[in-house]
């Protein structure tokens, strides 16, 4: 009976060893995933603190003109941009606004659109500008002054020091006395510019707000004072293009009226021969 007694306490105390050493491991294991998880703590904290002292102080930190890049330039120049932006400059980067900067550089210069955005790592002003395309020369009268320039194909006013030279050469299309008053009837006339088969040169507008063209083939075109009826107009042009050569001899079409494009009428000048 003793031996047997002796084999329970020595069992006992074994489970119990056991358990202790067990309950160690495990306060042990549960301490190192302690540190391990307050290190983790430490350093993403720490490194949060000194990306928010970064931010803040590149975000409060006045910028410069200098330190803003700029894509999609043509006609307009950098020096443009830094004049016509120098009221936003010097600012921080958080004190800047990209879409007040936007709203003012289209209706400052001939830009169709443009995106602006702001870069913390390093502080900058991205700008990306899609300027207006140039279509056609044009003339306007601004107090009592005749002003050169250009319009794109939304009739939309370009100067002509916002146009680069290669740009202006490709161009033979020209719009005389241009008015805003008139942009609708000069768009809708551009737009179908390829259906004329004479190409076509001038589009005119006289002090009465009559429009009137000029192509290769006619000298004057009188459209009138609208163009409701353009595409008739222009139809019965191409039937008289086709026509005319073989109806007249020795005779110049100088004047094609299409005001009404079901009665066009024609004044003709004789052309002279070495006979005459």
């Amino acid at each position: 009976m003793r031996p047997l007694k002796s084999n329970k306490r020595k069992n006992r105390k074994l489970n119990n060893n056991n358990r202790i050493s067990n309950e160690k491991v495990s306060y042990i294991f549960q301490n190192k995933n302690f540190l391990i998880e307050l290190w983790q703590l430490l350093f993403f904290s720490s490194t949060s603190i000194l990306l928010i002292l970064t931010f803040s102080n590149q975000a409060f930190k006045p910028i410069s003109f200098d330190q803003t890049k700029i894509t999609g330039l043509s006609g307009i120049s950098n020096n443009d941009i830094k004049q016509t932006t120098s009221i936003f400059y010097p600012r921080n980067l958080l004190e800047l606004n990209p879409k007040e900067i936007e709203s003012y550089l289209i209706k400052k210069l001939p830009i169709k659109g443009v995106s602006v955005s702001r870069k913390f790592f390093p502080p900058e002003i991205h700008l990306n500008i899609l300027e207006r395309e140039p279509i056609a020369f044009a003339s306007r009268v601004v107090s009592n002054n005749i002003e050169k320039g250009m319009i794109d194909i939304e009739g939309s006013w370009i100067p002509l020091q916002f146009v680069n030279k290669s740009k202006k050469n490709k161009i033979k299309l020209s719009i005389e006395n241009w008015n805003p008053n008139k942009k609708k009837e000069i768009i809708l006339i551009i737009k179908n510019r390829f259906i004329f088969q004479s190409p076509l040169q001038k589009i005119k507008i006289n002090p009465l707000q009559e429009i009137s063209l000029k192509t290769e083939h006619f000298d004057l075109i009188l459209l009138g004072s609208g163009t409701d009826r353009l595409i008739e107009q222009i139809n019965k042009l191409n039937q008289l293009q086709k026509s005319l050569p073989n109806l007249l001899i020795n005779t110049k079409v100088k004047i094609v009226d299409l005001k009404d494009p079901s009665k066009p009428e024609l004044k003709i000048e004789k052309i002279l021969t070495n006979e005459d």
